[in-house]
């Protein structure tokens, strides 16, 4: 597999979209969450879908620039802290999205409101942060500036 930088860069614009769309209920309380259902569903497709695309663009690095396939999600997030993709800062931030998304997306237990919130607004601040890490070192490797 080889990088292609233009395809990190569409996963990147669709996680700012998707990141844009959240921030509409950014301002959305616990109580609330409990008690409308459609707003909860909305945030939890939205922390799917930007999880989903935060592991894709991470799978698509270890391989295509690295030759690493890993197994886990989480396996994903260590392996581009191990290659100084991402700062150890933002490792420790995203650590255990992957749990946190095979709950959403299975639901293996019932969602808490609180939790969802909790990482809701984890995610507002983590998930931009990613995408500024994953384009500065896009810009500042070589090999991947020249793809």
């Amino acid at each position: 597999m080889v990088l292609r930088r233009n395809a990190i860069e569409e996963r990147l614009k669709e996680l700012d979209e998707t990141l844009q769309e959240l921030n509409k209920y950014s301002q959305i309380e616990v109580v609330s969450a409990q008690a409308n259902l459609s707003r909860r569903w909305i945030i939890e497709r939205g922390l799917i879908a930007a999880a989903s695309l935060i592991f894709d663009i991470a799978n698509h690095i270890l391989a295509g620039h690295f030759g690493l396939y890993v197994e886990t999600y989480e396996q994903s997030l260590r392996g581009l802290h191990d290659q100084a993709v991402i700062s150890t800062e933002l490792y420790h931030r995203l650590k255990g999205l992957g749990g946190f998304r095979n709950i959403l997306v299975h639901r293996y237990l019932d969602i808490d409101p609180g939790e969802l919130l909790d990482n809701f607004q984890k995610g507002l601040t983590v998930f931009p942060r990613f995408a500024q890490e994953i384009l500065a070192w896009l810009d500042n490797d070589e090999q991947v500036r020249e793809t």
